[in-house]
């Protein structure tokens, strides 16, 4: 069991976790720290006075890698002089640090030369570094002392964006996210093409089975491939307004059960896209993330603390322990709480944060146990059969609640968030619909103006005939309902309905709320 929320006063510049998932590190230059947490219990081990905008874990979780850039250094040029390149090639850049964590000790009283970004290699024998921006080189070391293995040329006198190793380490990566991606063999150190990238491509990452390859081109599509597969790609990822999301993509990265891909812009926002539905999902703020070896969740920065959040839909999970009062009596309340905030994070906005959080208990006795286990049976015959519709496109299964109580479902313009919920002898279900967000976003307005839609829409005679047709409606969907059973709520390009209901609804009932909610939504 993971800790939810781990506290971090200033914005994290760079976040690792260990292989084992034990550990998490992370970094803020804010204050020149580094914290160490052990993720079970969600306290810190070690704190460093160091900051760092690369961090790398040993699989072992026994050292931690720190090293720092500058972004106010730029790279060479043509247009400088050859006196200015040479004088600040001189000025060697000396940031990598390692440090053991078991005693704590810095091991590397010298700082190594070399900058970030980072990345060691699958058994953490190898370090590869930046040597810094000047030289357009990178450096690999020998973890164990330090000792230089190779300096490795880059063609490509631009700043490097990311470094990664293939998934059995005879691949190392280089990649600005504007020039073509430069591949090492680490048998040879030479430079190689794998079989199905592109001179074009920006950034490459390969799954870790090996059997799927990502490349990014400059458009910020991304191919997915089977190495050495000619002809088409299996399917090509994209993100409405990608350009200006991302401007290119510095790094992809595969989740550890390679279910998601994530693609980093040089805008420093994050794209996750689903594989299985060859689909975006959601976009994540400017920051780091960090992806736990379950594949399922992600450790991102927020508001004071690295959170653990949803990898699928980006949600942020809270435990009881950290939303309880400090006066809270131990053994008071239910046995387990869950919060779950929606971060409505969709094609690179950064929303408001919301202001409220609603707390479900979980279910106690016996009869609220079948309760709950009629209900997430349900959920799971909704999410297998969900390919065996219309759609013919399987259910995200990595969206279900930590209880399995909900499930998101694919449609054609959009998705279905369905979720069940237990009180007493009743069942709470909810649907919620969106569709696919416009091309563009509408253009800001000032509080007045918003002030005055806010009030045309709920008091004009438009919005009283259309909650007088949502009633109607809702009679029609549940004629055995009473009064306030049924809820129906719309927001921009959503519609939500709560319903209460004293048996478990049929399959078939369920899917049919589902379409008629779709139907409805559709102007």
């Amino acid at each position: 069991m993971h800790a939810s929320q781990l506290p971090l006063s200033h914005e994290a510049t760079a976040l690792a976790v260990s292989a084992d998932g034990k550990r998490l590190a992370a970094s803020a230059i804010g204050n020149g720290r580094t914290v160490v947490y052990d993720l079970r219990v969600g306290r810190a081990l070690f704190r460093f006075g160091v900051g760092a905008t690369g961090l790398a874990l040993s699989p072992d979780g026994g050292r931690l890698v720190t090293a720092w850039s500058d972004d106010a250094r730029v790279p060479p040029s043509a247009a400088r002089s050859a006196l200015d390149a040479r004088v600040e090639a001189d000025e060697a850049v000396h940031t990598v640090q390692v440090f053991d964590l078991v005693t704590g000790r810095c091991l590397t009283p010298e700082p190594w030369r070399g900058e970030a970004p980072i990345a060691l290699s699958p058994d953490g024998t190898l370090l590869a570094v930046t040597a810094d921006r000047l030289t357009s080189a990178v450096l690999v070391y020998r973890l164990a002392d330090g000792a230089l293995v190779q300096e490795l040329s880059y063609p490509h006198r631009r700043r490097l964006r990311s470094l990664a190793w293939s998934p059995d380490g005879r691949l190392l990566t280089a990649a600005t996210g504007v020039t073509p991606v430069v591949h090492w063999s680490t048998d040879d150190f030479r430079d190689v093409r794998p079989e199905g990238v592109r001179e074009t491509d920006a950034a490459v990452a390969f799954s870790p089975d090996g059997t799927l390859v990502a490349a990014a081109g400059p458009d910020s599509r991304i191919r997915l491939f089977e190495p050495g597969h000619e002809g088409e790609p299996r399917a090509v990822l994209a993100v409405k307004n990608g350009l200006t999301l991302l401007r290119g993509v510095a790094a992809l990265e595969f989740s550890p059960d390679g279910a998601l891909v994530t693609a980093l812009g040089r805008t420093r926002a994050t794209q996750v896209f689903s594989v299985p539905l060859a689909r975006p999902l959601w976009t994540a703020s400017p920051g780091p993330m960090a992806f736990l070896p379950n594949g399922k969740t992600v450790a991102a920065w927020w508001c004071g603390a690295v959170w653990l959040r949803d990898a699928e839909s980006g949600d942020l999970r809270v435990s009881p322990a950290d939303d309880a009062g400090d006066d809270t009596p131990s053994g008071v309340g239910p046995a387990s709480r869950t919060v779950t905030l929606r971060s409505r994070e969709f094609e690179g906005r950064i929303p408001t944060p919301p202001q409220t959080l609603r707390v479900v208990p979980e279910a106690q006795g016996s009869a609220d146990v079948a309760l709950s286990s009629a209900a997430a049976a349900l959920i799971a015959r909704l999410s297998t059969g969900w390919a065996e519709s219309s759609y013919r496109t399987a259910a995200n299964l990595l969206a279900r609640d930590a209880d399995g109580l909900g499930v998101r479902l694919p449609l054609r313009g959009g998705y279905a968030y369905v979720q069940i919920r237990t009180s007493a002898d009743r069942y709470r279900l909810l649907v919620t619909v969106t569709a696919d967000e416009p091309e563009q976003d509408p253009p800001p307005s000032s509080s007045l103006v918003r002030l005055s839609r806010w009030i045309r829409d709920r008091l004009s005679a438009e919005a009283r005939r259309v909650a007088a047709a949502d009633r109607e409606w809702a009679a029609e969907i549940a004629p055995g309902a009473g009064e306030g059973d049924v809820q129906i709520e719309r927001g921009p390009g959503s519609l939500t309905i709560t319903l209460d209901h004293a048996p478990l609804p049929s399959l078939d009932d369920l899917e049919a709320l589902i379409h008629a909610a779709e139907l409805k939504l559709e102007p």
